[in-house]
Parts: structure tokens; C-alpha cells; sequence
């Protein structure tokens, strides 16, 4: 084995093992996300304590979360990582766009119901998962 051959298989290695670490700790986060969406309704009764972990939980999920999205990206080589960062640009600015003019919906009276952000988070990830594929259609 050469070393182009060692560093590639190094390469495909760590960012196997930084994809595993990224799904990990997403699905941790959404799992602590429902924790305190329905935790409190259903689990404890609305028992602030039992609330403030459940928070404290998700918290700490989100950080190990985007930590694992940092090393994952960097683990990717230079032409993973531009189709990556396109697509998070992408995805942010469509989500402020929208996530903007959704707000306001109410108070113009063009809905009769208070926005929902969570709906925000559907547009975030169709649009993120729309602007990877094009980009790897583009470049690859």
C-alpha cells in the first residue's frame, strides 16, 4: 500500500467515524427535543424541575451536535466541504427569507393562526437537503 492509498483510506475512515459521531448526536438531540416537547404534558405533569433537566439535556445535545457537524465537515475533502457550505449558505438564507415573511403572516392577517417555528425547521432542511444534491450533481 502507498501513501496516497493510506491517506485515502485514513480519510474515508475518519469521516466514516465523524459521520456515526454526527448521527449520534443528532438523533441525541432530537430525542431530548421530544423530551421536552412531550415530556411535560405526558411524563411529569408539568413539573418545572423535570423540565429544566429535559432543557439542560437538549442543550448539552445541541452543542455535542453542532461540534460533531464542525468535525465532520472537516474531515471531508475541499470539494465535499465547498458542496457542504454552499448548501448550509443556501439553506440559511432561504430560512431567514421565509422565516421572516412567515412571522409577519399573522399580524397582516393573511393566516388566522399564530406561525408555528418549527415550520421553519422543514423549510431549513428540504432546502438544505435540495441545495447538497444539486450541488453534488454540479460538481461530482
Amino acid at each position: 500500500m502507498n501513501a496516497t492509498e493510506s491517506n485515502s483510506s485514513n480519510l474515508k475512515q475518519r469521516a466514516k467515524s465523524a459521520t456515526q459521531k454526527l448521527f449520534i448526536w443528532t438523533f441525541g438531540w432530537v430525542l431530548s427535543l421530544a423530551l421536552v416537547a412531550f415530556g411535560p404534558k405526558f411524563l411529569w405533569d408539568f413539573a418545572t424541575t423535570f423540565t429544566l433537566v429535559a432543557i439542560v439535556i437538549n442543550l448539552f445535545c445541541g452543542f455535542k451536535m453542532i461540534m460533531a457537524n464542525k468535525y465532520h465537515l472537516m474531515c471531508m475533502d475541499e470539494m465535499q466541504r465547498k458542496i457542504q457550505l454552499e448548501a448550509m449558505a443556501i439553506s440559511l438564507g432561504i430560512s431567514m427569507v421565509f422565516g421572516a415573511i412567515y412571522g409577519l403572516l399573522e399580524a397582516v392577517r393573511l393566516i388566522s393562526h399564530s406561525p408555528n417555528p418549527s415550520n421553519i425547521l422543514f423549510v431549513m432542511g428540504i432546502s438544505y437537503g435540495i441545495a447538497v444534491g444539486l450541488g453534488y450533481r454540479r460538481y461530482m
